[in-house]
């Protein structure tokens, strides 16, 4: 009997590509978590220094500003009108750069965090220019893109710097990070994230909308849109540029105004 018979096993090279890569990715994933309270009280602890969040005005956190009291308004309104369509995932964005979008979303961030019930988590999704943990006064621990690559697990890549509030920081730039957020592994990543903690409200800090596509890119991941508007920076063009690309995508929960006599929504 003849035994030269060849049995053809082998995917193409580029299915055995991605069946790679999704491998890799699985292999990467936790165990499925039955309890978010263990999850959640299992992340590495960051301690903040009051100090350096004062430094970086993020009043919301120290309350020695009256401008707290804005962030309060703005966190109970946006947490209304989340309630009322079920919503969780919200990305900050801006026009440009230099409209303090990231201040926003930090000292609402910090704002939320006074909720006990409500868990918060907040995301520096500005790859090309990460700024929260410097503004935050702590380390990052990796790198946002490989992160959302699915080459570390969520355990040990996110902080809690409060106790209903964890923080995924970024260690450095990334330019491809258009093409990252259209990437199937990320949205999976994102997924696994909101199933081992049960946020109540995850925060994205994006960078500008018009810069780049980063932010059209990344829209299907998120429910809403907050914009945030620079005063004496953004233009009424500028504005209605972004409402009308971001709207045809995700419901923009409004416009605030920062960098006024204090932050403004409208």
């Amino acid at each position: 009997m003849s035994t030269d018979q060849t049995h053809e096993t082998d995917l193409p090279e580029e299915e055995a590509t991605e069946a790679s890569s999704d491998a890799s990715y699985e292999e990467a994933r936790l165990p499925v978590v039955h309890d978010p309270d263990v999850f959640w009280e299992g992340l590495t602890v960051a301690a903040l220094k009051d100090a350096d969040l004062e430094k970086n005005f993020i009043v919301s956190a120290t309350r020695s500003h009256p401008a707290h009291a804005a962030f309060d308004m703005l966190r109970t309104r946006l947490l209304q009108a989340l309630n009322e369509h079920g919503w969780s995932r919200v990305a900050v964005t801006a026009p440009t750069r230099g409209c303090g979008s990231s201040f926003v979303t930090t000292n609402l961030a910090m704002a939320f965090s006074r909720l006990e019930s409500v868990r918060t988590v907040l995301l520096d999704m500005d790859l090309r220019a990460p700024s929260l943990a410097e503004t935050l006064g702590i380390s990052a621990k990796d790198s946002m893109a490989d992160y959302l690559s699915g080459v570390i697990a969520p355990e040990n890549f996110l902080q809690r710097v409060q106790p209903n509030l964890a923080v995924a920081l970024n260690d450095s730039a990334s330019e491809n990070s258009a093409e990252l957020f259209q990437n199937d592994i990320a949205a999976e990543v994102l997924e696994e994230l909101e199933e081992a903690l049960c946020p109540d409200l995850m925060l994205f800090d994006m960078p500008p909308a018009l810069e780049f596509d980063d932010v059209l890119g990344f829209l299907p991941n998120v429910d809403a849109v907050l914009v945030v508007a620079g005063g004496g920076i953004s233009t009424a063009e500028d504005i209605t540029k972004v409402e009308q690309i971001l709207s045809e995508v995700k419901p923009i929960l409004g416009v605030m105004l920062n960098k006024a006599d204090g932050p403004v929504s409208y």
